[in-house]
């Protein structure tokens, strides 16, 4: 978990002004960076940000209020298109077979093993990662558009080998680049232009970037800090993130998302025993 600052842009197009995005400023944000299901930092895996933005006035849709929340992954689609392949998956993980949810004879899902077999990479850095939202959230309170986020390194300092090659090599590299320089992220936001190629509800696609680019709206800035001594590391491990701790403004779509805010709750309680 790493303390940043999140500055929203001044040259933002007109119909992108939209609850955070809505006037320059400046907001103190934390972020955490994690692994999907692997322990071990020097195994292929994929990676996840989650970032909270504090001091944020407007209409807020569920949590607390004043913050806003925004989870990303380091591919850009699920590996699942809907709330029941992905608990057909666990069930099949659970069982102790998590291949047979794949290669099932009677229902084999070749494109979500790709999917899976595409986002699993070995990386040196989480800050030298591109991450995305992969599911899709309305922008603004009036209008009708439907984006997506993502969000891509712009560090002056790139890791190029595996710093203390081991299980902790990731949290190993943000240190060790923080002692070299600042990192930071360009947050940009994505436009759903059809609605047939760029589906709400199929969390397994795509938006194709030629038909509709990310377009830049803030820059997210971390400077050099402590943030592995045990405290930091116990409280970071207690943090929990939910898409639907947001403004009206962004709300979450699609029926993957209302899953999202279920689960991540009662996920974010069991984390802390209550």
């Amino acid at each position: 978990c790493l303390a940043g600052e999140f500055r929203v842009h001044r040259d933002i197009p007109q119909a992108l002004q939209q609850g955070i995005f809505s006037r320059p400023a400046s907001y103190p944000a934390r972020l955490r960076f994690a692994s999907a299901s692997e322990q071990d930092d020097s195994r292929k895996d994929i990676r996840g940000l989650s970032i909270r933005i504090s001091e944020v006035e407007g209409v807020f849709l569920w949590g607390e209020p004043g913050k806003q929340d925004f989870l990303l992954n380091s591919y850009p689609a699920l590996f699942v298109s809907t709330p029941e392949e992905f608990l057909s998956f666990v069930r099949a993980r659970q069982s102790g077979d998590e291949m047979k949810f794949f290669l099932n004879p009677a229902q084999p899902r070749p494109k979500s093993l790709a999917i899976v077999t595409q986002a699993r990479k070995r990386h040196l850095s989480p800050l030298d990662i591109r991450y995305w939202s992969t599911v899709p959230f309305r922008l603004g309170e009036n209008q009708a558009q439907v984006v997506k986020y993502s969000v891509t390194p712009c560090s002056d300092y790139t890791t190029t080998s595996a710093v203390d090659a081991g299980e902790n090599q990731l949290r190993s590299a943000v240190k060790a680049h923080l002692q070299q320089s600042n990192a930071c992220f360009h947050f940009g936001i994505q436009r759903q232009t059809d609605p047939e190629s760029m589906p709400v509800e199929d969390a397994a696609v795509i938006w194709d970037e030629r038909v509709s680019p990310f377009e830049t709206v803030a820059t997210i800035v971390i400077e050099q800090q402590t943030f592995d001594d045990p405290a930091s590391l116990a409280a970071c491990e207690r943090s929990s993130f939910n898409p639907w701790q947001s403004l009206r403004a962004h709300e979450p779509l699609g029926r993957m998302n209302d899953v999202r805010r279920m689960v991540y709750d009662r996920a974010a309680k069991l984390r802390n025993k209550e």
